[in-house]
């Protein structure tokens, strides 16, 4: 699996995640917005890491 398809993955997990915490429970919005926002973060560590991955690899070619 590259790296993309595995961001891809987690992130549609999250997501999904997200939802049925929704779903299954009566949360206030200041908690809704409080699992986006660390769904959205985790979201641009994961594309950072693959970022960096690139990079590296990318790096080792030049050299």
């Amino acid at each position: 699996m590259s790296r993309v398809s595995e961001v891809t993955a987690l992130q549609q997990q999250r997501v999904k995640e997200m939802q049925e915490r929704m779903k299954n429970h009566d949360l206030s919005d200041d908690k809704v917005n409080q699992l986006m926002i660390q769904n959205m973060t985790q979201t641009l560590n994961d594309i950072s890491a693959t970022l960096a991955i690139i990079s590296d690899k990318y790096t080792e070619r030049k050299l």
